[in-house]
Parts: structure tokens; C-alpha cells; sequence
């Protein structure tokens, strides 16, 4: 376990990278030109892996993946959002990759040292890395995700399950032809995995207590012109704050890493302790160091988190 303040930065998940999974991208028909599709008729694309709905009738030969398809005043089409086989990829964690257990998920990304499972809906997981594939085993784990261990026999006993949404891998070792395989599973009920990330786990400094993390939701109440108020549900995010020791000579190694990754998706993570679940956060991160000490800094992030 560790209590350094990292941040992950990400391998692009493609079809060369994802060797196999078990969940299928049959959500909807193939997207085919010589289909006339109603209005509300949806189909899918195997290159972008998206769904798309048709807005018009008599809707033929207007490919969805053409931008120009699904733009304008009068478009042809409306992205829904990824395949269900893809939305683990997707870069939004609330959009979930939904199958009966069991999930296995195989990608051969070349060098990584870490991965980040995010929005888990599962009870149990196995990872293994291969240096090549079918090679030699250099990273494996098998377990329970349960969140937090038993305080006492009568918690452990009578206490309901606390389910662990998430689960990072580090420190393994860098394979320019390695393959992890993934599995997640589940006694009763749907196997979900929100977001899979992987890629490479850089240290920016020693976490400091005071860490917060700030549940936010895109809700609003919309009041009538009776004065009734109503709940427009939204999705939610957390944004997460943190502040970190670093050596004076580590300072711009850190500040080159905040710039690589400025306008980037990543998973940032203040600890991989299970209990500090919260302070694992997917989303833009920036940051200022301030020089006021001979020998270290101190490091202020801030990360806006995604949906």
C-alpha cells in the first residue's frame, strides 16, 4: 500500500489493444447503408463502438459515424453512447459495462506499470500480467472486494457486505509485449466495471493529511409557473483536493507531469489504502508548487472530476 500522491497516465484502449472480452457488442443491429431506419430506430457501429438513435424518418444511407450526420439543424442522428462491450473504455466511469458474471477482459498494451478499476459492481477479482503473451506470469491477485475489513466478530458476522468500487494495481514490471487478463465476478446479478485505465503510475509527493474529497451533482430544481418545485435528476462526480511534500529536486520532474497531462482524463490517486476509497478520483487535475522551504516543496491539486 501506498500513501504517495500519484497520478495515472493512460494508455488509449483500441481494437489492437483489447484481445478479447465477454461481453459482446450486439447491443443493436449493425449499423448497414442500404437500411431505411424510423424514427427512435437505433444501431450500432463496430468502429466507433457508439449507438446511435435516428431522429428523422426515412433515414437512409446517412452513415452515423460522419460528424456532419449528427450535427446541424435537421441531423440525421443522436450518439447515445458507447457499447455496452466499450463503455468501460469510454472515459466516463458512470457508464458501465453491464454482463452475467462472469467479466473477463484480456489487452495486451505493451510497457505498463499500473491499472485503475473504477465503478465496480462485483465480488471478487483476478488479475494476471504476462510478460508476453502466454509467457511468464510477473503480476497476479486474486480476492474479495470487500471495502473495509471487520472491526470486530459481531461486524463480522451480522454486518452487511460493504462492496470496494474500485481496485488499483502498481508496481508491476514493464513488458514491452505484456497481457493482462481481468475477471470479475458475482454470485447473483450483473457483473459492472465503469472505467478500466492503464498506463503509467507517476509519484508526485508524500500525501498530506486534509485530503477532501467533494461529492458534486449536475441535479437542479426547476420551479413552475405554480411555484412546484421539481428535481431534474443529473448525474453526479467527486472532485478531490490534495496537498503533497515533495524534494526540492523532484520539483520539476512534478511540474513537467502536471503539464504532460494538464488537459487529460486520468485517474489521480492520493493512496491505494482500501479505506480511503474517495480519495481515488477520474477527472482533470492542476496544480501549483510552492517554493517555501530550502530542501522541499509543497504540491496543491486540484482535480475536477468526470461523470
Amino acid at each position: 500500500m501506498s500513501a504517495y500522491l500519484s497520478v495515472l497516465a493512460p494508455i488509449n484502449i483500441d481494437d489492437a489493444i483489447l484481445v478479447s472480452s465477454t461481453a459482446a457488442e450486439n447491443d443493436y443491429p449493425l449499423y448497414s447503408n442500404a437500411t431505411t431506419y424510423a424514427v427512435g430506430t437505433r444501431c450500432i457501429s463496430t468502429t466507433t463502438h457508439r449507438i446511435y438513435e435516428s431522429v428523422r424518418a426515412s433515414n437512409l444511407n446517412n452513415d452515423p459515424t460522419n460528424i456532419t450526420n449528427r450535427t446541424g439543424t435537421t441531423p440525421w442522428w443522436i450518439d447515445i453512447g458507447p457499447t455496452n462491450k466499450w463503455a468501460m473504455f469510454d472515459g466516463i466511469v458512470s457508464t458501465q459495462t453491464s454482463i452475467a458474471s462472469p467479466l473477463t477482459v484480456v489487452l495486451r498494451p505493451g510497457a505498463f506499470n499500473s491499472f485503475f478499476l473504477g465503478g465496480i459492481e462485483a465480488e471478487t477479482i483476478a488479475i494476471t500480467v504476462r510478460s508476453t503473451p502466454g509467457g511468464t506470469i510477473v503480476y497476479s491477485y486474486s480476492g474479495v472486494l470487500e471495502g473495509t475489513a471487520p472491526d470486530d466478530y459481531y461486524e463480522y458476522f451480522f454486518d452487511r457486505f460493504k462492496p470496494q468500487t474500485d481496485f488499483v494495481g502498481r508496481d508491476i514490471g514493464e513488458y514491452n509485449s505484456a497481457e493482462i487478463s481481468i475477471t470479475l465476478t458475482r454470485v447473483s446479478g450483473s457483473v459492472k466495471l465503469g472505467l478500466l485505465a492503464i498506463g503509467d503510475l507517476r509519484p508526485l509527493g508524500m500525501t498530506q493529511y486534509g485530503a477532501r474529497a467533494k461529492p458534486k451533482t449536475y441535479s437542479y430544481i426547476k420551479v413552475d409557473e405554480f411555484g412546484n418545485n421539481v428535481i431534474k435528476r443529473r448525474k453526479a462526480a467527486t472532485d478531490m483536493s490534495a496537498t503533497a511534500v515533495l524534494e526540492l529536486s523532484e520539483a520539476n520532474t512534478v511540474l513537467d507531469i502536471l503539464q504532460s497531462v494538464l488537459d487529460v482524463p486520468c485517474v489521480w490517486i492520493c493512496t491505494d489504502i482500501v479505506a480511503y476509497q474517495g480519495l481515488r478520483v477520474f477527472g482533470l487535475g492542476s496544480g501549483e508548487i510552492s517554493y517555501d522551504h530550502p530542501t522541499n516543496c509543497q504540491l496543491t491539486l486540484n482535480v475536477q472530476g468526470l461523470i
